[in-house]
């Protein structure tokens, strides 16, 4: 086994504690490993590596077509710790396809021990055939005896198989490689950016690896990449699901000629689609001469928002492993020296990324979201869609953000489902009191859980359900609109204004009664004595005291034949307030003390001019409205909701149909 001088053919030389640190401790997974194997391929100029994988015998075989190596080079390269190829003459480039060299510190070999006990090695290189085998246990056993040499077993020149190249056979695998073949491939593709590309080609039993097995280009929705729009056509292609897709400048540093390519993207951001990114691809990953030479970039940046937990990137930077500076990656190949005094490299291609790029992102991102949230309702939810249509003008441009804001939360799909619903209602009720900027505000799944409960009661009419409310003030008002008599003017109003103050103010959507103050309040009353006549004081059941919107609201009836004099209206209804400021004050300390007087008669008060009487009402918080007013204004104000009593049955319709929207999932 030994040559004529009788000394061994092949000879390393290692220490314990490197072995340690730089062999069995460099990596802690198979693909990391690997990795190295496949980069000493490219290194060695082959244009094919072939990885077979058996787990019944735990083994994997490495193969490549490249140079291969001489037992001199297995010697003085191959087994020399350390031994860095780009320091001798003429090893900046590769000979033959003058490849920039991956390889650097000569440790990686080691990281073999890592994941196999043995280690057979076959090369050939211009016909002279070499094969030897290492044992991780005999290496650790010579260097606990303080021998600085290992001489690895050689094989015959028979077990060589191969032509040209090298074969690496690991076996005694410390790693369960189960389901390995799916496992490596993505791994392997996410560590390198020359796989599959030109003249070099990877494969895992007999399968090549393409840049689609890193599994995630399908799933982003917005694109940046680094550079002009005609050097990026590949990447465009494989992520064909992106809705949109924007340049970015790739210049980190002109003078000093730094320079980048790649991309950054974010993934949709829906519940089901957040299981496509999970916490190794959510990062921003750093490629130097074609090998992954920082994990995640991103986590550095320190950056904080929803939009963080979908960002994804593969970034070029050749100029962070250039063999004429000093080597700023670690020991691991896996991550960038972050501290270097001497060496501000990572440090200006970090600034260079967060200052200008990620800022760019973090403001396009949460604003073509909801565009594209949006667009992806209506695509998909045939009844959702089915109300957007019925929509005009800029109602329709709000109600698509408004869509998009729910399509972008995290919420399942059963609470989307219903937060849909109490959009429509909520959208249809403040659009017709010009009040949409309302919804405007809506950004949180908490804000859409509110509406949800104000909007999505169908058992509380006075929760608003639009075609409720709609349909019962339609008919108050066409009773109003039928009146023509006059003591049934004022017979049909009293018996609706109590329940319905929003004739008197739109904005007066619904009472808040407090029963006990109001009791209270008219026993107050009973006890004023204002000089009324007999004939006044059988009509003391004309006033009334309500609470709404924080106001104390007291509405005094007048019969609609009866004429009212300014002066004596104010006698009047001066007793009502002191009486009600009275109460207010002794019996609830707490509450608002805010009055208004409403006055409702046939006819406008006497005693001066239309100024002169409501100068004096005035004084008094009151003023007054004649019953036609009244109607006149219900009719006007409420005129869009005689308009969209032909859409009531339509949107009942739409709201019951929404479910269907969901059914298919």
């Amino acid at each position: 086994m030994d040559n004529q001088n009788n000394e061994p053919k092949y000879k390393m030389t290692i220490g314990l504690s490197v072995l340690e640190h730089l062999g069995i401790g460099l990596y802690s997974n198979v693909p990391a490993v690997l990795s190295e194997v496949v980069a000493n391929a490219w290194d060695a100029d082959a244009e094919n590596v072939c990885i077979s994988i058996n787990p019944n015998q735990r083994e994997i075989v490495i193969s490549d077509d490249g140079s291969g190596m001489t037992e001199s080079d297995i010697n003085e390269k191959y087994l020399k710790v350390g031994y860095k190829k780009r320091e001798e003459p003429g090893q900046g480039i590769t000979p033959k396809f003058n490849r920039q060299p991956m390889g650097r510190k000569g440790i990686g070999k080691l990281s073999l021990f890592s994941i196999a006990e043995t280690i057979e090695i076959h090369t050939v290189k211009d016909g002279e055939e070499n094969a030897f085998r290492m044992s991780s246990r005999d290496i650790q056993k010579t260097a606990s005896q303080a021998s600085e040499d290992y001489h690895p077993e050689p094989l015959g020149g028979e077990l060589v198989q191969i032509e040209q190249g090298t074969r690496i056979k690991l076996t005694d695998l410390k790693k369960r490689i189960n389901r390995a073949d799916e496992f490596l491939r993505k791994r392997l593709a996410r560590r390198f950016s020359i796989i599959g590309k030109g003249n070099f080609n990877v494969s895992i039993d007999g399968k090549s690896i393409s840049p689609r097995d890193r599994d995630y280009y399908k799933h982003i929705q917005f694109l940046w990449y680094f550079g002009e729009e005609n050097k990026n056509e590949e990447i465009k292609k494989l992520c064909s699901n992106a809705k949109r897709s924007v340049s970015i400048c790739e210049i980190v540093d002109q003078e000093k000629g730094y320079q980048i390519s790649g991309w950054i993207g974010t993934v949709e951001s829906t519940v089901k689609k957040r299981k496509q990114i999970d916490e190794d691809t959510n990062s921003i990953v750093i490629f130097a001469n074609g090998k992954l030479v920082h994990e995640d970039i991103f986590k550095d940046m320190k950056e904080g928002g929803v939009w963080t937990k979908y960002i994804m990137g593969e970034i070029d930077a050749n100029f962070m492993d250039d063999s004429n500076k000093e080597d700023i990656i670690t020991s691991a190949r896996q991550s960038l020296k972050e501290d270097e005094e001497d060496d501000q490299r990572y440090i200006q291609l970090k600034e260079f990324l967060q200052d200008g790029v990620i800022r760019q992102i973090a403001a396009n991102w949460q604003r073509w979201r909801r565009k594209a949230g949006g667009e992806k309702v209506l695509l998909e939810r045939k009844h959702i869609n089915r109300w957007y249509d019925q929509l005009k003008g800029d109602q329709k441009d709000s109600a698509k953000k408004l869509l998009g804001k729910i399509e972008a939360l995290e919420a399942g799909e059963a609470d989307k489902k219903e937060f849909y619903k109490a959009l429509v209602l909520a959208f249809e009720r403040l659009s017709i009191t010009h009040q949409l900027s309302i919804l405007n505000s809506l950004e949180t799944e908490k804000d859409f859980e509110l509406i949800s409960k104000i909007f999505g009661d169908l058992t509380d009419l006075a929760s608003v359900h639009y075609y409720d409310i709609a349909k019962v003030r339609v008919e108050i008002i066409k009773k109003f609109k039928e009146i023509i008599d006059e003591d049934n003017k004022e017979r049909v109003i009293q018996k609706h204004i109590f329940k319905a103050l929003w004739l008197l103010d739109p904005s007066w959507e619904r009472a808040t009664t407090n029963m006990r103050m109001e009791q209270t309040v008219t026993r107050e009353f009973k006890k004023i004595d204002a000089g009324l006549t007999d004939a006044e004081r059988a009509a003391r059941i004309d006033i009334r005291f309500q609470t709404v919107s924080g106001i104390n609201v007291i509405i005094e009836l007048k019969r609609y034949s009866v004429p009212v004099d300014v002066h004596d209206l104010t006698k009047q209804i001066s007793k009502y307030k002191d009486a009600l400021q009275k109460c207010l004050d002794k019996k609830f300390p707490d509450k608002p003390k805010r009055i208004e007087i409403f006055c409702i008669m046939g006819s406008r008060p006497s005693g001066g001019d239309d100024d002169t009487v409501k100068n004096h009402l005035a004084a008094y918080s009151a003023r007054y409205m004649t019953y036609d007013e009244l109607i006149d204004n219900a009719l006007n104000s409420y005129q869009e909701y005689l308009k969209a009593e032909k859409r009531i049955s339509e949107l009942a319709s739409i709201i019951d149909s929404i479910d269907e929207d969901f059914d298919t999932e």
